[in-house]
């Protein structure tokens, strides 16, 4: 794992495990999804699939049913949310070159918990837990609260005395592979995910919110990465999020809009996967979707409790699209936009596979939905 962090061990709830993570790649088998049966006692794939050429031969979609999870003793960002768990792609989602630029450690956390609230269906449980294994990943433009391993929390900010972290600040290009250009129409924009240049943004959904801020650039950026192989009969990939921002909701519909994005580099689709309503993630786009708003017992804790600023979505699940068998990049993002102050924090969670996939297409189905 590289982690780009200034000081990686002074905080043992974002110390990072340097271990490396197999990856391998399956056949290049395509199919549509017909039936789904039980995973067997090792964990090995038993999805069926019905291929859509003219043999009408089932193949076999070579996605773990139920990947291990290994999220229970470490504070590795990327088992956290359910990657690198194993070696053998048929027990795990598996990855190469996991990496994480952020300099604050203090801008993330892998913590069993977020905020203090318990679940109202189940008081056992967190209002915000994980979705799989027994640790998800928390994520900022500001800083978390050094709380121990278990639990995380924003620290918390008024009108007077809001603040950044110390991630890069004043960038005119996203990191990595991440590009804030449209992609549609060869790179011209016009139509979303028609004639992708396929190295920009295909959504178009970056760019517009982009050049609100007259100075086109990001603070606060944190960014993390990592490659991986497409299991045989696999067309997708599904990543659970939830957002909260400071700046619901003073600030919707301003230049000041704290984005969230998760990039794909897949040959089928490239671009960001992080879009509702033709729209990237940010309290504006957001705003009929904080559910949970000044005041609500599930905020509490978790560093938006004010009175009259700070809300939350509920979870999230982002669905991209990808080819059986290629090799491409998924990048995950946060950062400001607009100013350095008001923080946003993303709960992240859960990435499996799709065997089905979606369709990157103006009516299609990839993109972000809400329960």
């Amino acid at each position: 794992v590289v982690i780009n962090d200034a000081n990686p061990t002074a905080d043992p709830d974002t110390a990072t495990d340097p271990t490396t993570l197999g990856s391998s790649a399956a056949d290049t088998t395509t199919g549509v999804a017909e039936t789904t049966d039980g995973p067997d006692d090792t964990g090995d794939t038993s999805t069926t699939l019905v291929d859509p050429g003219t043999t009408g031969e089932p193949v076999v979609c070579d996605a773990p049913v139920m990947p291990l999870p290994c999220d229970h003793a470490n504070s590795d960002p990327f088992n956290a949310i359910g990657l690198g768990c194993s070696d053998d792609p048929a027990k795990a989602v598996t990855i190469e070159d996991p990496t994480v630029e952020a300099p604050d450690s203090a801008s993330y956390r892998v913590a069993s918990r977020f905020g203090t609230a318990q679940h109202p269906d189940d008081p056992t449980l967190p209002a915000w837990g994980p979705r799989e294994g027994e640790r998800l990943l928390v994520i900022g433009t500001g800083k978390f609260a050094s709380l121990g391993k278990k639990d995380a929390s924003l620290v918390e900010n008024d009108d007077e005395d809001s603040h950044g972290n110390g991630n890069p600040d004043d960038q005119h290009l996203l990191p990595g592979v991440i590009k804030y250009q449209m992609g549609s129409n060869n790179g011209l924009g016009g139509t979303p995910f028609v004639d992708c240049d396929g190295l920009h943004d295909c959504s178009d959904t970056i760019q517009p919110q982009w050049e609100l801020d007259p100075d086109n650039v990001a603070h606060d950026v944190f960014y993390m990465s990592f490659d991986l192989h497409t299991p045989a009969g696999t067309h997708g990939f599904m990543l659970d999020l939830a957002f909260f921002s400071e700046e619901w909701p003073v600030y919707v519909h301003t230049t000041y809009n704290d984005m969230l994005v998760v990039w794909s580099t897949s040959e089928r689709y490239t671009g960001n996967i992080a879009y509702l309503d033709d729209a990237p993630l940010t309290a504006t786009t957001l705003d009929p979707y904080m559910v949970y708003q000044p005041g609500h017992p599930r905020l509490a804790g978790t560093g938006f409790p004010g009175d009259d600023e700070g809300a939350a979505t509920d979870w999230m699940t982002a669905r991209g699209s990808a080819l059986p068998g290629e090799k491409f990049t998924v990048a995950i993002a946060i950062f400001d936009i607009g100013d350095a102050l008001w923080d946003s924090v993303a709960l992240v969670d859960h990435f499996r596979w799709d065997c089905e996939g979606c369709v990157a297409a103006p009516a299609g189905d990839c993109g972000v939905t809400l329960p």
